[in-house]
C-alpha cells in the first residue's frame, strides 16, 4: 500500500475539513492541451499549470492549496516583480491559464529550504505551521444586535455535549480513490445557504437556573436544541447572528422543527434564502428563508450517535415533512459522473444559474463503527471562477 493509499484508508477514520501544506509526490505530469510551452501537473486529485517540463512524475514538492494565505517573504520569493502572476490579498486562488483551471500552487523544496533555511524532507507531512501560511478566513459579519450586548463566542456552559456540531467535509481531490468505481453512492447537490441543526437531546442542568428547576423536579427529561453550526442558541433569546435576526430561530419555528423531532434525533440541513449569502438566494423573495435536511444523527441507547445513511435521511424527510436537498444521482460511482454533475443550472432552483458543487455520499456503510461519515465534496470549477462568495 503507497502513501497515498494509506492516507486514503485513515480518511475513513476522520471527520472535519481538511486544510494542510503537505509534502507530497507528483502522481502524473501532461501537456496543457492548448499552450506548447505548460504542462498539467497532478497531485492527489488537484491539477496545476506549470512551466513544461518543470516536473516529473514521483518528483516531491510542496502542495499549497486554494485558499491559502502565504506570509510576505514567501510571496516575494515566488513572485519577484517581474512575475506576470500576482496575488490579492497574499491569497491563492482558482485561476485559468488557457482555458484550463489551475487549483494551487507547487513548491520546490529547494524553495523553501533558501526562505526558510528548513529541509522539507517527511512525505505526507503537513508543513503550513512551519512555513507560516494560513488557511483563508473570511472576516466575520458585524452582528446587529437587538436587545442587548452580546458578543460571538461561544458559551461552552450553555450547549448540550450530545448536540454535536456537523464537521465540515473534505474536497474529494483530496482523496481521489477513497470511493471506488462503481461503489454505489447518492450525489446530491450543495446548496449555498449557512449550514444549520436542530435536535432533541437529554436535558441538561448546564447553568444556574437549570440546576435549581432540577433540584425542585421541574426539568423535562429532554430539551430542544436548536442552532448554527458553530453555536447553540437556544438559551440565547437576543442572539442576532450574522444577520438582521435570529435567523435560525425564525426558519426552525416555521417548519415546525420541534414538533417533527423525537428524542435523540439531530437534523443538519442548510438555510438560505435573501441574504444569507451573496448572489445564491435561490429564487427566494426578499425577507424568504427556507431550510434543507442533507443529514440526520441518531443518539444510540448506549450514548454513541450514528448518521442514518443517505436512502434512510430521504425516507426521515419524507415522513417527518422536511425538505431534502436534491438528490441528482443514486447509483456506481464514477468521478466523471460525479464531476459533471457540478455543472448546471441548481436542481433545488433551476433560476439559480451555477451550482456550487455536490456531495457524494456512500450508500452503504455511510457511517462506520466510530461514528465517522463516508462523504466528500466537488466543488464547481464554473463557481470558483467566478468567485461566487468566500464561503464554499
Amino acid at each position: 500500500m503507497n502513501n497515498l493509499e494509506l492516507n486514503n484508508e485513515k480518511k475513513e477514520e476522520k471527520t472535519g475539513s481538511t486544510y494542510k501544506v503537505p509534502l507530497t509526490e507528483i502522481l502524473e505530469v501532461k501537456k496543457h492541451p492548448y499552450a506548447d510551452r505548460l504542462d498539467i501537473v497532478t497531485v492527489y486529485g488537484f491539477e496545476v499549470i506549470t512551466k513544461k517540463d518543470q516536473y516529473k512524475v514521483g518528483d516531491r514538492i510542496l502542495y499549497i492549496p486554494i485558499d491559502s494565505i502565504l506570509p510576505q517573504k514567501l510571496e516575494d520569493h515566488l513572485f519577484p516583480p517581474d512575475s506576470k502572476i500576482k496575488l490579492h490579498n497574499h491569497r491563492v486562488k482558482q485561476i485559468r491559464i488557457r482555458k484550463i483551471a489551475s487549483q494551487g500552487m507547487l513548491i520546490d523544496i529547494h524553495d523553501i529550504r533558501a526562505v526558510y533555511g528548513i529541509e522539507a524532507k517527511e512525505l505526507e507531512r503537513d508543513y503550513a505551521e512551519d512555513l507560516d501560511i494560513t488557511k483563508y478566513e473570511p472576516p466575520a459579519p458585524k452582528f446587529s444586535m437587538g436587545g442587548g450586548a452580546q458578543n460571538n463566542k461561544r458559551d461552552k456552559p450553555l450547549e448540550n455535549h450530545n448536540f454535536h456540531k456537523y464537521n465540515g467535509l473534505d474536497n474529494i481531490k483530496w482523496y481521489p480513490t477513497l470511493f471506488k468505481e462503481g461503489e454505489r453512492v447518492a450525489i446530491q447537490e450543495k446548496i449555498h445557504g449557512t449550514n444549520s441543526r436542530a435536535s432533541i437531546m437529554p436535558y441538561e442542568t448546564n447553568t444556574l437556573w437549570k440546576k435549581i428547576k432540577n433540584f425542585f423536579g421541574f426539568v423535562p427529561k429532554f430539551e430542544y436544541c436548536f442552532g448554527s453550526n458553530n453555536v447553540q442558541l437556544q438559551e440565547r433569546p437576543t442572539y442576532a447572528g450574522f444577520y438582521e435576526e435570529n435567523i435560525y430561530e425564525k426558519v426552525f419555528k416555521q417548519i415546525d422543527a420541534e414538533k417533527k423531532l423525537k428524542p435523540g434525533e439531530a437534523i443538519y440541513g442548510e438555510i438560505y434564502g435573501d441574504g444569507i449569502q451573496k448572489n445564491y438566494s435561490y429564487g427566494c423573495k426578499s425577507g424568504e428563508h427556507k431550510f434543507v435536511l442533507f443529514d440526520v444523527k441518531i443518539l444510540q441507547s448506549d450514548g454513541t450517535q450514528k448518521w442514518l445513511n443517505p436512502d434512510d435521511v430521504m425516507r426521515f424527510a419524507e415522513e417527518r415533512g422536511f425538505d431534502m436537498v436534491p438528490t441528482v444521482y443514486i447509483g456506481p460511482f464514477s468521478i466523471d459522473k460525479a464531476k459533471q454533475l457540478t455543472i448546471g443550472n441548481s436542481a433545488l432552483a433551476p433560476s439559480q444559474k451555477v451550482r456550487e458543487g455536490v456531495v457524494v455520499k456512500a450508500m452503504d456503510r455511510y457511517c462506520d463503527k466510530k461514528g465517522n461519515k463516508k462523504a466528500l465534496k466537488i466543488i464547481s470549477e464554473k463557481y470558483l471562477d467566478k468567485e461566487q462568495t468566500d464561503f464554499h
